[in-house]
């Protein structure tokens, strides 16, 4: 693949996310992303055929982030150490891809209707990992006994709020574009609400854990 072709790519694919982001698939209009980009539209064409297309590749590229962050959390039998490294890690996609993060909890919003099959079974099986991971800790004593299920629902929701309600969040903060200490704030915020409820008292106790940040 030519240098070229992936740096054409590479600007329809940030161009597609932010129209995707800003106005939704619908209302996107081809020829917007291709000015974005500053490229022909026959290029955006060219490289990806249609709009349906175009968008799926910019959800399949949210996947490799979410991955990864879920990796996190089980890389530590420690589920103090592997709760703090995925709150973190999911935080941290929403700052570093604002734009993607958006499109792909839009899309989730609307039941994932346009969500490639690939993404689809590759986070659902990395979901199950995870709630497997949260049950084993529950059962050995690790963590409290909680729904892992609804515990993972939970810590999804908190983080993800961070790319779906920037207007609310500007109204509380006086920033209209969360700044990186908004971002440090909030994930230590999630880690500690998510700790708090989640650890057992022996092991906090036999551990001498507290609840800083």
């Amino acid at each position: 693949m030519s240098a070229i072709r992936v740096r054409n790519e590479q600007l329809i694919l940030t161009a597609a996310s932010e129209e995707f982001a800003a106005n939704g698939f619908d209302a996107t209009q081809t020829r917007d992303i291709a000015a974005r980009a500053g490229v022909p539209k026959a290029n955006l064409y060219y490289y990806f055929q249609t709009k349906e297309n175009l968008y799926c590749k910019v959800l399949l590229g949210f996947v490799e982030p979410l991955l990864e962050a879920s990796a996190a959390l089980r890389e530590s039998d420690d589920p103090l150490i592997g709760l703090r490294a995925y709150v973190a890690a999911r935080i941290r996609i929403a700052r570093e891809h604002p734009a993607i993060a958006k499109v792909f909890s839009g899309e989730l919003l609307l039941g994932g209707r346009q969500l490639p099959d690939e993404c689809r079974d590759l986070l659902h099986a990395e979901a199950r990992r995870n709630v497997d991971c949260l049950r084993s800790w529950i059962e050995r004593g690790l963590l409290a006994p909680v729904d892992p299920e609804h515990l993972m629902l939970f810590i999804w929701s908190a983080t993800r709020t961070y790319t779906n309600i920037g207007w609310q969040m500007g109204c509380i903060t006086g920033r209209p574009v969360p700044q990186d200490e908004d971002y440090q704030t909030a994930a230590d915020t999630i880690t500690r609400m998510v700790l708090e409820g989640v650890v057992s008292e022996p092991v906090a106790s036999a551990r001498g854990w507290m609840f800083a940040t």
